[in-house]
């Protein structure tokens, strides 16, 4: 049986950005013990994970080099927190066109590695950077979302590059970059 590895694809943030994200997830660990999200660095998802064998790798780098992305790259606006149910908590992305266009674009381009693979997320974008999910627990939600819901987080930068990242042993590592606008 051939084996498998879990990707997905992202608009990483900026380093600065990342590490003030940190700061953030790290606080969330101390006080909670939540580490999941401390696997990926800060990003936006554009194409959810999906599992492809690793005999494949090199066909989905390709892939990712041939994406085409909207001249003049995006803007990105990062505007307080949010949280879906009592599950998930994340810094809220302004919504935009051009975000959405990025997304429907990266939908369309991934899907033809092979529709059983990579399928477009059914579920509405909702561009967010996460800060802690799946070991939040929803007794402790309550606490962390007072803590984050008082603090601000806004900033602003622009990305011209997707990134495609591999789930290494305990951490997602990026494994090939596409800058749209050098084609």
């Amino acid at each position: 049986m051939p084996e498998h590895q879990l990707y997905y694809i992202a608009i990483l943030c900026p380093d600065q950005i990342d590490r003030m994200v940190l700061d953030h997830k790290l606080w969330l660990k101390e006080q909670f013990g939540c580490a999941h999200a401390l696997k990926s660095p800060a990003h936006l998802t554009l194409v959810p994970p999906f599992r492809l064998e690793e005999s494949r790798e090199e066909e989905l780098i390709q892939l990712l080099r041939t994406f085409t992305g909207p001249t003049g790259g995006l803007t990105i606006t990062l505007n307080g927190f949010g949280h879906f149910s009592k599950k998930v908590l994340y810094i809220h992305v302004e919504e935009t066109p051009a975000l959405h266009e990025i997304k429907k674009q990266a939908d369309i381009h991934f899907e033809a590695l092979a529709g059983h693979v990579i399928k477009p997320d059914i579920r509405p974008f909702h561009p967010h950077i996460t800060l802690a999910t799946r070991d939040l627990s929803p007794h402790d939600f309550d606490r962390a979302w007072a803590h984050v819901s008082d603090l601000s987080f806004d900033e602003t930068f622009w990305s011209g590059t997707m990134s495609l990242l591999r789930l290494s042993p305990g951490r997602w590592q990026v494994i090939a970059e596409k800058n749209w606008q050098t084609g």
